[in-house]
């Protein structure tokens, strides 16, 4: 059992509360310095052909492009968008009513045939599977194939699908159109073909490593998010898919995404393996201002966890497609903040100027901790952000919104520039995507592996008016530490507030430490705000920093 859509709470979010916290420090990494530059000068960038004037970009990045027998880039989708941005915006043509009506489970009995998938039996290590428009999948997308001899439009075709039954078939226009689509490469298992990316609705996508399922999905961009005038959804309109080299390691795309506010050319190099890697580039045109955009943004699920005060009556211990947000800032700290499922929308910012990375993690890995064998929750990918080169000032934002069903995406993150975003403007960034079950920070840091939230015992007949917070620590040098004296908890609070029994002690059963404390429930007549990591004898940082806010 699969969730396939992404859209979920964010699709038709209201601002009905806003967290008002301060702006938290994004603290951050040594990650790999990349050297494209954030923003796309528009002579310098019209002289070298759009975004390929990103001269310092990685390597690999510009490698689709100088394969001599393509004779299609990602100069010709810049040029597209913008042309496409000098006009008004026009909204795509939709499917007919009678497929827009379908819920998923009359979507899902209309199948793909397999040995209908593009380049099927080529030998050319990677196979394309197309979606039948319908239900939230309300519009086509146009389709095109790269090779040697140019570009040649993929036409869509009902005999490449099997329907449930012939009235049915009959009804689909011949000319309907691709939804969007699936890329399938040996991952595991010799010989044979697991999904590695998918390309459905607005301009979401979702990729794998080994041995992992469905989870968080990516957006092509993000535009006022949580804004109380409702959030613009950008879409892909148009794909361009370059056959892959014989027996090659990887595969590109190129997408052409459009919306009121925006268009935009995307360039996706994806490289499959244990952890799936997704180059990105992409160069903008606004057609208006925007008050928010939101850069290389995350969407995922968390409905209850082990942190969770309060949680649905299941018989499911927790159940999540990602359990925290990891910062890597340029400062060199590394932080983490578990996710919540809360009672009122929050948007916490946190402040990311020249970020390293960041990313929707899954650290969670135990089955026992959730205890589904439908939608084995242990195995959902990582998703880990880094910028390629200098982004300049800005903030990450952690969208996360009050959700009673696991069907439903209710947590986003993204980037957004301090800079403000105006009409006329070419914009540009790259970043790569690694879906992966990989922790992301590195291992001569302790991480945050569980943060268990709840009422404190007391003695019988006392009130229960205390929360007891306790964090497990492991890796790094911890498991090295025995000595109570060798490992300082540090906590604190941003803003005054009383916290007991600050303690860390070792726990034999992970290997690491624990660091426990208690917050009386006086202290939370509003959202308290938290720090905490564990410190060697001298001070220095022996863990990442987990951050919290704990709510009333």
């Amino acid at each position: 059992m699969e969730r396939h859509c992404p859209l979920g709470l964010l699709r038709g979010l209201v601002v009905c509360a806003m967290l008002a916290t301060p702006l938290v420090p994004a603290f951050a990494a040594d990650a790999a310095d990349t050297s494209a530059p954030r923003s796309d000068p528009a002579a310098s960038a019209d002289a070298k052909g759009g975004a390929d004037a990103s001269a310092g970009a990685r390597d690999n990045a510009q490698a689709p492009d100088e394969r001599p027998a393509q004779a299609f880039g990602y100069d010709q989708v810049v040029e597209k968008a913008k042309a496409l941005a000098a006009k008004g915006y026009t909204p795509p043509a939709q499917i007919p009513k009678f497929l827009q009506d379908f819920d998923f489970a009359q979507l899902d009995q209309i199948q793909y045939r397999a040995d209908q998938a593009l380049w099927h039996d080529a030998g050319l290590g990677f196979e394309a599977m197309f979606y039948h428009p319908g239900s939230y999948y309300t519009h086509a997308v146009k389709m095109n194939l790269v090779n040697a001899n140019g570009v040649t439009p993929f036409a869509f075709d009902k005999n490449r699908y099997t329907y449930p039954n012939d009235d049915l078939k009959n009804r689909v226009p011949d000319d309907l159109g691709y939804a969007g689509f699936k890329l399938l490469h040996e991952l595991d298992k010799p010989g044979k073909l697991d999904e590695v990316v998918s390309f459905l609705g607005a301009s979401y996508f979702r990729g794998l490593g080994a041995d992992e399922h469905y989870g968080l999905s990516a957006r092509g961009l993000a535009i006022n998010t949580g804004s109380d005038k409702g959030e613009e959804f950008p879409s892909f309109v148009e794909f361009w898919l370059v056959e892959p080299a014989k027996d090659g390691d990887d595969i590109t795309a190129y997408a052409l995404l459009d919306s009121p506010s925006v268009s935009g050319a995307y360039r996706f190099m994806i490289t499959p393996g244990s952890a799936t890697v997704t180059h990105v580039e992409m160069t903008l045109f606004t057609r208006k201002g925007i008050d928010k955009l939101g850069v290389a943004p995350l969407t995922s699920m968390f409905t209850w966890g082990e942190n969770s005060l309060t949680r649905l009556d299941d018989y499911r211990p927790e159940a999540h497609d990602s359990d925290g947000m990891l910062i890597s800032s340029a400062n060199g700290e590394w932080v983490w903040r578990p996710l919540v499922n809360p009672q009122k929308l929050w948007m916490n910012q946190f402040s990311a100027n020249n970020v390293r990375g960041f990313g929707l993690l899954q650290r969670d890995r135990n089955f026992d901790h959730y205890q589904d064998l439908d939608y084995e929750y242990e195995k959902r990918p990582n998703a880990w952000i880094t910028p390629a080169g200098d982004w300049g000032e800005g903030h990450l934002e952690l969208v996360q919104i009050p959700s009673d069903s696991e069907v439903n995406d209710n947590i986003a993150l993204y980037w957004v520039p301090k800079e403000p975003v105006t009409a006329g403007q070419r914009l540009h960034y790259g970043y790569d995507i690694r879906w992966s079950a990989d922790q992301a920070a590195p291992d001569s840091l302790g991480h945050a592996v569980a943060s268990r939230i709840g009422r404190a015992a007391v003695v019988p007949g006392q009130p229960r008016d205390s929360i007891r917070v306790a964090i497990e620590f492991t890796g790094g040098e911890l498991g090295n530490l025995v000595d109570a004296n060798s490992v300082q908890p540090r906590v604190n609070a941003m803003r005054d507030a009383t916290i007991n029994n600050i303690q860390a002690v070792r726990n034999p059963h992970t290997g690491g430490w624990r660091l426990t404390f208690l917050v009386p429930t006086a202290s939370l007549d509003s959202p308290l705000e938290l720090r905490a990591y564990l410190a060697d004898s001298k001070g220095g940082a022996l863990t990442e920093t987990w951050t919290y806010a704990l709510a009333p």
